[in-house]
């Protein structure tokens, strides 16, 4: 993908993103979106080894106080153009969720979720 860290997604990256959930045999969209609770509560417990208790926390924190602080890139009472840094905050968060998610159902595939059904001895 052509965004690097901490660039914000364009319009090229989200239907590359798109693109990725056409493609014959992986995650569709509709299931990364569903997936996406059990993603979350995988890595809270700490059973998917891919995305820490830590890194979870961070993004769902950084992201809801970016959106809900007065204070922006761009004031918000500034009408369409205050609300685009927040419209981009929150499509980098869902494309990296969409993409998190999509691992996370080919982890589940390739029986890396089994463990966590198993009952402990």
């Amino acid at each position: 993908m052509a965004a690097g860290k901490g660039r914000r997604p364009g319009a090229r990256e989200v239907w590359a993103l798109y693109g990725e959930t056409r493609q014959p045999g992986a995650p569709g969209l509709m299931a990364r979106i569903g997936a996406a609770p059990r993603l979350f509560g995988a890595a809270v417990r700490g059973e998917y080894p891919h995305l820490s208790r830590g890194k979870a926390a961070l993004y769902t924190l950084l992201t809801l106080a970016y959106l809900v602080s007065p204070l922006d890139a761009v004031p918000d009472v500034i009408p369409v153009i205050g609300w685009m840094d927040d419209a981009g905050v929150l499509m980098w968060t869902v494309r990296g969720l969409v993409r998190e998610s999509g691992r996370f159902l080919e982890w589940e595939r390739s029986g890396g979720g089994s463990a966590a059904v198993e009952p402990r001895r």
